[in-house]
């Protein structure tokens, strides 16, 4: 027997009703088939068809003990990139905290796990991801998956088949423009995208 302890991504969804959580999930089926997703409430059979045909992995938890509102965010590890030896630059500030610089663009099937501030001057290409437990900066399209867990993201658009998730929350891709620098917060518990003027 081999036991090996490993971070997932994850989200929980509350299922209130069938129609509406079917809708969320044609529409964002791409992004979410990346992830672990943790069901609660009316998980009807028709759900857990079309997420066994999506090959999706999940559980419904509704009659689980886990409790979830008081759990931490996990930090995600800071991780080799498979293959490649990467030397991109780290720039440190007086006051000692770091930011990873990538002046270039990522390409398709490269993994980024950062807990550092990133700043990316190039696109995200279809199939590479970025996982950051801080801000955010890309100069070019995002095409690939993009997670931003820090205090804020500029982006300067998301392409057909990009994907950004900010704090736990998908932005939709009409909310972006295109070939526009942008800064997306959160303020009063709501998402915020503006202008970088």
């Amino acid at each position: 027997m081999k036991v090996t302890q490993k971070n997932l991504r994850v989200f929980h969804i509350l299922v209130n009703e069938e129609t509406a959580f079917l809708d969320y999930f044609n529409k964002n089926s791409v992004l979410l088939k990346e992830f672990f997703l943790l069901l609660e409430g009316r998980v009807t059979p028709k759900i857990c068809s079309i997420l066994d045909k999506a090959q999706v992995c999940y559980k419904d938890i509704s009659s689980c003990s886990l409790r979830l509102s008081g759990v931490k965010k996990d930090e995600l590890p800071a991780q080799e990139q498979k293959g490649i030896e990467q030397k991109e630059p780290i720039a440190t500030s007086k006051e000692g905290l770091k930011l990873k610089v990538y002046d270039r663009p990522i390409r398709s099937g490269e993994e980024i796990s950062q807990d550092v501030p990133v700043v990316i001057f190039g696109r995200i290409n279809s199939g590479s991801k970025l996982f950051c437990q801080d801000s955010v900066s890309v100069y070019g399209v995002i095409d690939g998956l993009v997670q931003c867990d820090g205090e804020y993201m500029v982006l300067n658009g998301i392409g057909e088949r990009g994907n950004v998730i900010f704090n736990g929350e998908i932005i939709e891709k009409e909310s972006v423009k295109h070939n526009v620098l942008q800064k997306i917060t959160i303020r009063n518990h709501r998402v915020e995208i503006k202008e970088v003027v």
